[in-house]
């Protein structure tokens, strides 16, 4: 947990497109204010399998790729990779601090070049993309709702869309804007480490297996690669609130002694939002996060001290009860300390 002395209180993502870190609020009555460490230098290979189920996607596309990525990128971190049911396949390859990224992204490269001859003949039709990620977050917004009830995310989503989003998109070295709402294309989100999978003597093949080919919207893994927890797999389907029950007692396994579930063999089971950690909120309320990315070389100062001026005079006209909090700065960093 990282934290500042600043008086506020959320989690925003440390923006990775796996996007895997973690979010959520808090609800103390002396709030403090929580940051994401500093995101790592990042390269992401991306392809697509035109028609393919996720685990088709899984099997012949992902596998060859992780797997040579894994053992050949030197100064690798962790790695997250995820197919979806549309076909497509993002690996995002993080780096140790320092790394030479004119390197890594080259190694990259080339270990997908040697790899390409493994892959079905849609997947190198369609192109093999790698892309070093080089638009930092230059801060974070929080818009919310100052006394529960008053107004829900759907609304808040709005009146940012039309009154300050132009505005901070229009501000000189600013990329683009990603808008961060917790509850928009939710889904059953299971989690699963490789060592309970081991305990049971279990694939992600049959765990995947359980739930129905229809409901099955993503796989994302996580491979880190020394001094860190086992390696670690998301299975994200189309639910209802409703469902978590039913999603749990989902039968893995049955013999004559035992019968073993869903929620047996699962670190944890959750209904939340497609991208885990894009959930925001103050103390419990409803809430927005707006991240400014910037381009490549702008002054993030410039960009940071034009978004403070533009929400001070934007906050002036917000409805009654929707109040802002500016939550991640980079230079804020500089004084964050593990706690």
């Amino acid at each position: 947990m990282f934290k500042t002395l600043l008086n506020a209180v959320t989690v925003v993502p440390a923006i990775f497109i796996m996007l895997l870190s973690c979010g959520g609020t808090a609800s103390t009555k002396q709030p403090v204010q929580q940051f994401p460490p500093v995101p790592l230098p990042s390269i992401q290979v991306k392809a697509l399998y035109p028609g393919a189920s996720t685990i088709t996607v899984l099997d012949s596309v992902a596998s060859p790729l992780k797997d040579s990525i894994f053992h050949y990128a030197g100064n690798m971190d962790h790695m997250a990779y995820t197919a979806s049911r549309d076909g497509s396949l993002v690996i995002t390859v993080y780096f140790t601090p320092g790394t030479d990224m004119d390197q890594a992204e080259l190694n990259i490269s080339n270990v997908v070049a040697v790899v390409t001859g493994k892959l079905p003949s849609q997947v190198i039709q369609s192109g093999i993309t790698v892309l070093r990620q080089n638009e930092p977050v230059v801060m974070a917004i929080d818009i919310f709702s100052e006394k529960s009830g008053q107004y829900d995310q759907a609304f808040l989503s709005g009146y940012a869309a039309t009154h300050i989003v132009p505005e901070i998109r229009g501000i000189p070295g600013v990329s683009h804007l990603i808008t961060l709402n917790g509850f928009k294309d939710s889904l059953m989100r299971i989690w699963l480490n490789t060592d309970r999978m081991s305990t049971f003597n279990l694939t992600l093949k049959e765990l995947t297996a359980a739930v129905p080919a229809k409901l099955l919207e993503a796989v994302t893994g996580i491979l880190y690669k020394k001094n860190e927890p086992a390696s670690s797999y998301i299975i994200k389907c189309k639910s209802e609130h409703n469902q978590l029950a039913a999603f749990e007692n989902r039968l893995i396994r049955t013999n004559a002694d035992t019968v073993l579930k869903l929620k047996d063999v699962a670190a944890k089971i959750e209904f939340g939002p497609y991208t885990n950690g894009n959930f925001t909120g103050i103390n419990n309320q409803p809430g927005i996060g707006i991240l400014v990315m910037s381009l490549a070389g702008a002054d993030h100062n410039k960009i940071q001290m034009a978004a403070n001026k533009l929400m001070e005079k934007a906050s002036a006209k917000f409805p009654a009860g929707v109040k802002h909090l500016m939550l991640y700065n980079p230079k804020d960093s500089l004084y964050i300390s593990p706690e």
